[in-house]
């Protein structure tokens, strides 16, 4: 029974020097992120192809794409309707023979007339709303008392929002004026000035 211990304990002892053996040669060229500088991590991230932002940059980006998604959703109803409206108009151009010039202006002109009439329904569908926030009041009831006013679209997105990114524990009480054509962000950042 001794031997077989004994030869047991010789195996892993020698296991266990291999592998610091093998460890010093190969760890040796490595660095870690701790000993590395910032300016040297930024390098080495670009060089792999990865793009490094700062926070302002980053809060910049996700306003800009909140912007553009919303754009894009309010757009996705009003080319529906456009698209059977300029159907109909193009059926009753193309009885009638214009010159290139009149075809051209009466285009720029409608592009000028639907971009009023889009800025237009825009300034009409903007809510504002004075939310009063009281003490004790927990997030889910603000973000239910801004759907409720036509704020946001979704209490529950928008409460998930201020958790995920720690808004929630930082609300202030006062009242805040809001509106619709503000993003998630942008309400958060009132509502936590």
């Amino acid at each position: 029974m001794k031997q077989p211990i004994r030869l047991f304990g010789i195996g892993l002892l020698t296991a266990g020097i291999i592998m610091l053996g093998v460890y010093f040669i190969t760890n040796g060229s490595t660095q870690t992120a701790d000993s590395l500088s910032d300016k040297e991590l930024v390098a080495l991230v670009e060089d792999k192809g990865y793009h490094v932002l700062t926070n302002s940059e980053y809060v910049a980006v996700s306003v800009d794409e909140a912007k553009t998604t919303a754009a894009k959703n309010e757009e996705q109803p009003e080319t529906k309707a456009k698209s059977a409206e300029e159907d109909s108009k193009n059926k009753e151009e193309s009885d009638k023979p214009k010159s290139d010039q009149d075809s051209k202006k009466d285009e720029g002109q409608k592009e000028e007339k639907d971009k009023q009439k889009r800025d237009e329904k825009k300034e009409k569908d903007k809510k504002t709303y004075t939310l009063k926030i009281e003490e004790g009041k927990p997030s889910s009831d603000i973000s239910e008392k801004l759907e409720k006013n036509g704020i946001i679209d979704d209490a529950s997105k928008f409460n998930d929002y201020l958790e995920d990114n720690d808004y929630s524990k930082k609300v202030q009480l006062g009242e805040f004026k809001v509106s619709s054509d503000m993003s998630l962000y942008e309400i958060a950042e009132a509502i936590t000035r």
